[in-house]
């Protein structure tokens, strides 16, 4: 094989079938080990994840204002090209990860892209499946009512893991109520993130809305119903007070959920500390 062709070759990023993701989850829970997916910003958190063994990457235009020190709400405004970030996030981080299903974020009521071309997209670039982020989930109020009534809001995301489905794509789905999550269930989603709220912790968390209790009630709330739709679907919490091992083991101990969704508690929470933490021991040492 020429020198030059075995160099592509080597960069060839693996793209995973949904039927082999699943295998590869249902594998882990058989083993009585928790699922672990993972936010990445940056190709180098999404390296590191990906050797230290993660079971899914999560890739949404969400992750590179956090990892550039801006609060992750900033995905949620007028600031930029959801898709448009998303699809550059995965051509800059997938060809550094070897061996690990990369979800990739699709804001669905996109008013400027066909959602199946969109769709395409997405798998050409290397995407072994799709999350509904950004989410009209994250809404509440007037506002919430408004965009889900003019086909921009949540139920765009249904129809998004519907296609999915009907394609034969994995699918990680964002839900934030019981009713949300049982939709998301009805209409195929793999796996179903029960999300309560923005993370809390670190240089730029969210203020804290529930506490560790409330957030497990909730969380149960979540994944009974979309069990009591599909009894097969995996459920993850996420979010909220659920920002660290020791807060998601008391998770693990009083909801029977499959696993663990993280995002800033991933990457940027552990950036942060890791780097301030090193910076403070390099200042401790003195000169001669």
């Amino acid at each position: 094989m020429p020198e030059t062709e075995h160099a592509l070759q080597s960069l060839a990023m693996r793209q995973f079938a949904r039927a082999e993701i699943l295998e590869r989850l249902r594998a882990v829970r058989a083993r009585g080990e928790p699922l672990v997916l993972g936010g990445a910003g940056t190709g180098l958190v999404a390296k590191a994840a990906d050797r230290a063994g993660i079971d899914v990457l999560m890739a949404y235009n969400t992750g590179p204002f956090r990892m550039d020190g801006q609060g992750s709400l900033a995905g949620y405004l007028a600031y930029g090209d959801a898709n448009g970030i998303t699809l550059e996030l995965g051509r800059r981080l997938l060809p550094v990860v070897e061996d690990t299903p990369v979800v990739g974020g699709i804001g669905a009521a996109d008013p400027y892209r066909d959602v199946e071309r969109l769709l395409d997209e997405y798998l050409a670039v290397g995407f072994s499946g799709i999350t509904n982020v950004p989410t009209a989930g994250l809404y509440s109020g007037d506002f919430r009512r408004h965009i889900d009534a003019t086909g921009l809001g949540y139920p765009r995301e249904i129809d998004l893991i519907r296609l999915c489905r009907e394609r034969d794509v994995f699918t990680v789905a964002y839900a934030f109520t019981p009713e949300e999550a049982s939709a998301m269930a009805e209409a195929g989603a793999d796996v179903v993130g029960a999300h309560v709220g923005l993370t809390s912790g670190g240089l730029i968390g969210a203020e804290e809305t529930l506490s560790l209790d409330e957030a497990c009630a909730a969380t149960e709330r979540m994944r009974d119903a979309a069990v009591s739709t599909r009894d097969d679907v995996l459920i993850v919490g996420h979010g909220g007070p659920f920002e660290d091992p020791d807060s998601v083991r008391a998770l693990f101990e009083r909801v029977p959920v499959d696993g663990y969704l993280g995002a800033s508690s991933i990457e940027r929470i552990p950036v942060e500390r890791a780097v301030a933490g090193v910076v403070r021991a390099f200042k401790a040492l003195r000169l001669r």
